[in-house]
Formats: C-alpha cells, structure tokens, sequence
C-alpha cells in the first residue's frame, strides 16, 4: 500500500557514548557555572561578541557571527539587546550600507575588562580535575571536530 511504512526496529546504543548528548550536558554545565559566577550579569554568548570586538575592532554582522561563533538567527537580536544595553553600537558600514558595524561602547569595553577574570574562572571551574594533557587534549579535538564541520555552521569573515 502506498504511503505506509514498515515498522523499524530500534538501534541499540548507549546515551552517555553519544556526541549531541555529551555536549548538551556539558553546555549545561556551563550554563550553571557561568550563572553562579555572573549573577545578573551577561550570558556567554554576550560575552563572546564582546570579546569578539575588543580584539577585532568593529565588524560587520556577518563577521561578527563568525568570529562570535554565533548562529545566524541568534546575532542580530544579540546586537540589539547588547545596543539596549549600550554595550555595543551600530551603524552603516560605510563601504555598503546594506550592513551594519558593530561597535563596542566604553561601557561595553570597561564591562568587558571586567568579566574576563570571571569567565577564566568559569573555564577553569569546567576544566577542574583534568591534567594538562587532558585539557590540550579535550580543545584540540573539539577544535578539531568544530573544524572539520565548518561549511555546515556557515562562518564567514566578509
């Protein structure tokens, strides 16, 4: 009969040998540590664009995404609510202005300076209890893994 499908059995596998998994609680981890540490304060994802413009200079969105490692339907409501909170600015790019460039403010540059201690103790907390082998190890092959999957995330410089 057209449109009906056979039943399928069940692959067996174990959750905890599973990538997605593993991640997602590690990312909530992260999110609780971040929390405790920055009460009130900006998210990881907040601090990641400033990041991404006190060593950059100002960027585009689109370089901003990348740089941020930001999915594209997260970083323009990210750069509005930074822009609510004058931590960043936006303007036309002058070279094409069908884009804007982002701009830390210097509240947003003193805000920055001042998280950087928390999020090294946010890294440092999650890391805890790993060697130095083992947390080379761990960055390099999430590096690694982020690399070899980089035309699916969409990062761009331009």
């Amino acid at each position: 009969m057209v449109g009906r499908h056979k039943p399928t059995e069940a692959v067996e596998f174990d959750l905890s040998a599973m990538i997605g998994h593993l991640l997602r609680a590690c990312q909530q981890l992260h999110v609780a540590i971040w929390t405790d540490l920055f009460p009130g304060g900006i998210t990881s994802t907040q601090f990641a664009v400033l990041h991404a413009l006190a060593h950059e200079g100002p960027l585009n969105q689109t370089a901003l995404r990348s740089k941020a490692r930001l999915d594209r339907s997260t970083t323009a409501d990210m750069v509005r609510r930074l822009v609510a909170r004058r931590l960043v600015s936006q303007a036309k790019d002058p070279d094409d202005a069908r884009r804007r460039v982002v701009r830390l403010t210097a509240a947003g540059r003193a805000l920055y300076a001042e998280s950087t201690i928390r999020a090294a103790q946010v890294n440092e907390t999650m890391l805890a209890g790993l060697g130095e082998e083992e947390r080379a190890a761990l960055l390099a092959l999430l590096s690694s893994l982020l690399e070899q999957h980089r035309g699916l995330l969409d990062y761009r410089e331009d």
